[in-house]
């Protein structure tokens, strides 16, 4: 079993940033992610078990939108 954990600000910044952008392109909404914890652990070489502790910060609107956009509202 294989495990990797995440735990600096410099890698985890480094996780954000390209979500952050994906975000911005694919709905247009501003978000502020915020990657506590990140933890990937490899079983038997075929499957991988993420896990992710995340906060994300957004005005009001920018959540409308996003849930409109997705058809949530």
């Amino acid at each position: 079993m294989d495990e990797m954990k995440i735990g600096s600000k410099f890698m985890k910044n480094l996780v954000v940033k390209p979500v952050e952008k994906a975000v911005k392109k694919r709905t247009g909404c501003e978000v502020g992610i915020q990657l506590n914890e990140l933890a990937v652990t490899v079983t038997d070489g075929k499957t991988a078990r993420v896990h992710m502790d995340v906060d994300v910060e957004m005005e009001t609107s920018e959540l409308m939108k996003y849930l409109k956009i997705n058809g949530l509202v």
